[in-house]
């Protein structure tokens, strides 16, 4: 049995109720999970998942939750976005967070460790924009950070939502934190590689693909721009209108997204070998942003064929 324990989630918006309904599956079938993992990372609405679970929420308290609370504020979606206006108002969002934490609580209250990604758009200090990995382990610079304000940080997606106290989503650094998690067991809590066990579960692999000519494309094409008319219009590298189902709608934003969440898969398993599991469903290419697809979500996680994952739990979390 590993050592070290390590659990992560993914961003992906509404189709966080996924890794929320995986993980409640799994913890039925082994219900110490939670409390013998030591580390819970996540990025975007992955970090509320992981702070939930850090603070000692249970799965099925936080699944609750998002279906109640968080799911409606993705309910209101603006004209226009996310190409040519910010998509979600976020107020939303921003209190449903809020509200289910303790306003004081901040990163050392919390009885696990945690990392949490995030990108800020100005750092005084370095004069420039800069990653940033919100963690608790000791002598971190974030320790009285709010929980809240850590988890709104990491959620603020590019054209989706507007930027958080000067931050933005962190998948802009790592959708999947897995690799980042891993540093840290090695760098912070000292633990070596080969005690190490991480858990990784995503919101979904979706069938996301783009197999046309892109010779001549820039980022924004001049008839994008407002267009009355929508047929016809010139692609780009900003934003597809006229995309088949599985062609991305942004496709710079959408292949940062999707392909660091891969490549921290491949780093992750290339470092752990048969101590990193990867439990990301496949699904259909489901909006990240309608509360809508979240019953269909839900079916495909109950769905989901759990053996290989139980299998990697109980030789590295131990039996029930």
């Amino acid at each position: 049995m590993a050592k070290y324990r390590i659990m992560t989630f993914d961003g992906g918006g509404t189709l966080g109720a996924l890794s929320l309904q995986l993980l409640n599956r799994l913890a039925r079938q082994n219900p110490k999970l939670i409390s013998r993992t030591h580390v819970f990372s996540g990025n975007s609405i992955g970090s509320f998942t992981a702070l939930a679970l850090a603070s000692g929420r249970s799965p099925r308290e936080t699944l609750q939750y998002f279906e109640d609370e968080i799911l409606p504020a993705f309910s209101i979606s603006r004209p226009g976005g996310p190409v040519f206006n910010q998509q979600l108002p976020y107020s939303g969002f921003i209190k449903a967070v809020r509200n289910f934490f303790p306003a004081d609580l901040q990163l050392i209250d919390l009885r696990k460790r945690i990392v949490v990604p995030s990108f800020k758009l100005y750092s005084q200090k370095l004069d420039r924009w800069t990653p940033v990995l919100f963690h608790n382990f000791p002598g971190s610079p974030y320790l009285n950070e709010k929980v809240s304000d850590v988890i709104l940080r990491s959620s603020g997606a590019p054209a989706t939502q507007r930027a958080y106290q000067n931050y933005v989503d962190g998948y802009v650094v790592a959708t999947n934190p897995s690799t980042a998690s891993i540093a840290f067991a090695v760098g912070k809590a000292n633990v070596p590689l080969d005690q190490i066990a991480v858990l990784s579960i995503g919101t979904g692999e979706a069938p996301t693909r783009l197999r046309r000519d892109t010779r001549g494309w820039g980022m924004v094409s001049a008839d994008n721009i407002r267009p009355e008319n929508l047929k016809n219009l010139p692609p780009n590298w900003g934003v597809l209108l006229d995309r088949s189902p599985n062609e991305p709608l942004l496709p710079f934003l959408q292949m940062i997204a999707g392909g660091n969440g891969y490549y921290e898969s491949m780093v992750s398993a290339n470092l752990l070998g048969d101590r990193f599991f990867r439990l990301d469903p496949r699904i259909p290419n489901f909006s990240k942003t309608d509360p809508a697809v979240v019953p269909a979500v839900i079916e495909i996680a109950n769905k989901t064929n759990l053996q290989p994952a139980i299998q990697f739990i109980e030789k590295n979390w131990g039996s029930k």
